[in-house]
């Protein structure tokens, strides 16, 4: 068993995973320190020193972060603790979500072919090109996780918890519908 103090989080990874979220906000939304500071309603010098790692940043505008950015906007802090955020309502999304999953997932494929860049490999170069599709999976994903198990903060019950369950098999040939049949479960069947 590990001695509780060797899992402690140092202030130095701290700080380095605020610098990295300042630098990837103002990377990914064009802002300097002052246009990032009056969103964030702070001084600029506080930006400035959260993002060169010489302070601790009030964790108000760690949350004001997330707030303003969206949800995973300060995962490389919470990944200090092995966890990143999930919305609480599902994303609003402009597909139906498998869509979104696989086009990052084609994409992801298509870093791993013999001519991409790390050969059978996907690098880091790779995946910052496909980022946008990444976290368009990512926010897919999280939509049907809160559509199936709902945070219990909201007082709906989980899908597995909901009675009856439908599941509906369609086979296609081609654009026809070959067979369609409806499955349906109730609490107490086992299923």
């Amino acid at each position: 068993m590990k001695h509780p103090s060797a899992s402690r989080m140092s202030s130095a990874a701290y700080r380095d995973a605020v610098a990295q979220i300042i630098r990837r906000v103002q990377k990914d939304h064009e802002l300097n320190d002052g246009q990032l500071a009056t969103r964030l309603a702070c001084s600029a010098s506080t930006i400035r020193n959260a993002r060169t790692g010489a302070t601790n940043l009030d964790a108000a505008i760690l949350i004001n972060i997330e707030r303003q950015f969206g949800p995973g906007a300060i995962d490389p802090y919470l990944a200090l603790a092995n966890a990143r955020a999930i919305p609480i309502e599902p994303p609003a999304l402009d597909a139906p979500p498998t869509l979104a999953i696989v086009e990052a997932l084609h994409r992801l494929i298509e870093t791993q072919t013999p001519d991409s860049d790390g050969g059978g490999s996907t690098t880091p170069r790779e995946l910052l090109a496909i980022l946008k599709e990444l976290r368009g999976a990512r926010s897919a994903f999280d939509a049907l996780i809160l559509i199936a198990d709902p945070p219990p903060a909201s007082g709906e019950k989980g899908f597995r918890h909901k009675n009856p369950k439908r599941l509906a098999v369609v086979r296609t040939e081609g654009d026809d519908v070959a067979h369609a049949r409806i499955f349906e479960s109730r609490a107490g069947l086992g299923q």
